[in-house]
């Protein structure tokens, strides 16, 4: 058996997250008689200590089924933060004047949050692990309201086409 010094950090968190996605999804079971892959190898692919890891197709299958659940995409979400990438759920936009003043609004708020949560995290001039977290969910909600925003502009543009 392999030793978690043979995976890279990167795989250990992808195989975590292919454990998360399948059982959001059912099981292995479930994921076996959908895939057709058998249980063992979908075990494997959980496996921070094993190097299996599942096809695209295979990991698009599984978090198809796992959709609507805690997490989802579960596999997605971890491959984009490895690359660097914040990956937001588009939400649904409206393209009249009050959904634009909202989104404005919206986007406004998120932004007066993130700037009050920086400063106070900097009033003792060290931000602890704490105030970081919370300064990041702030951004968080930053982007949701920001893409809100961009949606409903290219809808008007007519730029319907997803970013």
């Amino acid at each position: 058996m392999s030793s978690t010094e043979d995976l890279t950090t990167d795989e250990q968190v992808l195989a975590r997250a292919t454990k998360q996605a399948i059982q959001a999804a059912g099981g292995l079971e479930v994921c076996s008689r959908e895939t057709g892959i058998s249980t063992s190898q979908l075990s494997r692919c959980c496996s921070p200590y094993q190097r299996d890891s599942l096809t695209v197709r295979d990991a698009h299958t599984i978090e198809d089924m796992a959709h609507g659940k805690s997490g989802h995409p579960h596999i997605l979400r971890a491959r984009a933060r490895l690359l660097g990438f914040l990956m937001i759920k588009l939400p649904e936009a409206t393209d009249d004047a009050n959904g634009l003043l909202q989104s404005v609004m919206t986007l406004t708020a998120e932004l007066g949050d993130v700037a009050q949560a920086i400063n106070d995290a900097l009033r003792d001039q060290v931000v602890t692990p704490a105030e970081a977290a919370v300064a990041i969910e702030q951004l968080n909600q930053l982007d949701e309201a920001s893409a809100t925003l961009r949606l409903q502009l290219r809808s008007i543009a007519g730029n319907d086409s997803k970013p």
